[in-house]
């Protein structure tokens, strides 16, 4: 939910409690994140604990995306992000991209929500990103100018976290 009209990194940086508010600025444009449910926080345990065995994996951690050609400067949460190596430092958010960053869908959130922050993730030069929808039961994976849609038995794999690989039936599963 928008909370506020368009601002820039510094004001949006300066906002009082911005953290423990779960404030996110997109493009541009400051958004209140929808606070979990017990499925998502399930969902977003499973993959970084499974992805956090073959690297580094964070919940939530902010990111700091400065502006581009196709986007004013952002600062997501994503649900999980992962590096193979070398994450941020102790204290420090995410000045550059994840090797994978997830997003698992809300209730509120919509697909449009889900294609600008994979769009964002993408100019901020994330390898892979995955948006985890619970509705559908499917993970969506956008890598290499590609997008596939997995569901089921299929197993959620890629280079950018070499090593992983999980079902979508056991992430969703019990």
């Amino acid at each position: 939910m928008a909370v506020a009209t368009r601002t820039t990194m510094e004001t949006f940086l300066a906002t009082p409690d911005f953290d423990e508010r779960r404030l996110e600025l997109i493009d541009g444009e400051v958004f209140e994140k929808t606070m979990p449910t017990w499925e998502h926080g399930r969902y977003a345990l499973r993959l970084g604990a499974s992805l956090d065995a073959v690297g580094l994996a964070s919940v939530e951690p902010r990111a700091i995306i400065p502006a581009s050609p196709s986007f004013d400067a952002s600062s997501p949460l994503p649900d999980v992000a992962f590096y193979r190596d070398n994450p941020p430092a102790r204290g420090e958010w995410m000045t550059r991209p994840p090797h994978v960053a997830i997003e698992i869908m809300s209730r509120g959130q919509t697909r449009r929500d889900m294609r600008t922050k994979v769009e964002l993730y993408l100019a901020f030069g994330v390898e892979s990103i995955w948006i985890v929808d619970p509705r559908t039961e499917s993970v969506e994976i956008y890598e290499g100018g590609s997008r596939r849609v997995l569901a089921g038995d299929e197993v959620i794999a890629t280079a950018s976290a070499p090593g992983f690989a999980m079902s979508v039936a056991d992430l969703f599963g019990a």
